[in-house]
């Protein structure tokens, strides 16, 4: 006698062994017609399987940063550029990785009084900046005395030198590279220097010379990173004897003239560190400009070169002035040598190319 099972048994029994898998996840509920779906890794997405007679398609890149669509980007892939709104909003995203892997570079800078222990002021605010420089201040760098000696890098640190106001100062570092019995191009990871001129004039002749001997650097040498700064300013006003300056100086109108050409030729290119706009801005992002013959310029904010009430308006020695080069010498820095520990970073163009579309 055959027994006839109530439907209504048959679904509570299906039901019950459902419900069991459920629970349990016994390997019996699977359904061997349906292929496993691998478990996701790192949020990837399982693929279907690949058809053997269909080319494989390149993998997608990975980023080390999520990068948020139209506004930052990844600080490795973007364009380095220091200027006062990254000394205001971005020094304070620089890690103790980024500062570690700084301490293992060897770097040659050069410079007259503008480059005076910039990497030294953070570091004696803070351990977390602290770097190894090793200057040579006096004697000056000359055509007669080249002071450095062949082994200067024999361990990581940041060898800056000051030169005399020669002709070529700028050259001083090209033989540093290139000629016995330095040859630090074979050496060293990084190099830049600080410039300034003195008439329209010389600006002119020290970008059209200049240039040209950095491009051949940076091509010569791969393995070296080099970066260019724009030019200081002045400010005006009374100096610290009483004279009246105006804002046209010679660094404000020539030296701004040639930070423009800087900015133009070499943005997206080499690293740059504007302290023309770190000394010309304010931490609410107002600058201080004039103008002369129909043209905006750039001067120093009097914030940045009067201390205890004396001004000194061709340096900025006041301690906000001292701090926002010291930030931004360290940033551009952390940009060359540590950009993939860095956060994603919202840096804008320099002023000049905002316009461009």
């Amino acid at each position: 006698m055959i027994r006839t099972v109530s439907p209504f048994r048959v679904a509570a029994l299906v039901a019950a062994l459902a419900l069991a898998c459920l629970w349990t996840g016994a390997a019996w509920c699977a359904d061997e017609e349906q292929p496993a779906t691998a478990t996701p890794k790192d949020d990837a997405v399982a693929a279907p399987a690949a058809d053997p007679a269909e080319k494989p398609a390149d993998a997608p890149k990975r980023t080390p940063q999520t990068k948020r669509p139209g506004k930052d980007k990844p600080a490795d892939t973007a364009p380095i550029y220091v200027g006062a709104y990254s000394v205001d909003h971005e020094f304070q995203l620089i890690t103790d990785e980024c500062m570690e892997i700084l301490r293992t570079k060897r770097i040659l800078f050069a410079s007259r009084s503008w480059g005076l222990n910039l990497g030294k002021i953070m570091g004696s605010k803070d351990p977390k900046y602290a770097l190894t420089w090793e200057p040579y201040n006096s004697p000056q760098i000359s055509d007669q005395d080249r002071v450095l000696k062949p082994d200067i890098f024999d361990q990581p640190k940041i060898v800056h030198y000051v030169f005399q106001m020669a002709p070529r100062r700028w050259a001083y570092m090209d033989d540093f590279l290139r000629k016995d019995p330095w040859k630090f191009g074979d050496k060293i990871d990084a190099a830049f220097q600080s410039l300034y001129c003195g008439p329209k004039k010389e600006a002119e002749q020290m970008a059209a010379e200049y240039f040209p001997m950095l491009d051949k650097l940076v091509k010569d040498f791969p393995n070296v990173k080099f970066a260019i700064w724009t030019h200081p300013i002045s400010g005006d006003g009374l100096d610290n004897k009483g004279k009246e300056k105006p804002p046209e100086s010679d660094w404000n109108i020539g030296g701004g003239d040639y930070s423009d050409a800087v900015v133009r030729r070499y943005y997206g290119k080499l690293p740059i560190l504007d302290i023309r706009e770190i000394v010309s801005t304010l931490p609410d992002g107002k600058p201080c400009t004039f103008e002369f013959n129909g043209k905006t310029y750039r001067k120093m904010c009097p914030e940045y070169h009067i201390e205890r009430g004396k001004a000194d308006l061709i340096h900025a020695n006041a301690p906000e002035g001292r701090e926002r080069l010291a930030k931004g010498f360290i940033l551009l820095l952390a940009k060359m040598f540590c950009a993939d520990k860095l956060p994603p970073m919202d840096t804008p163009k320099p002023e000049i190319l905002q316009s461009r579309k």
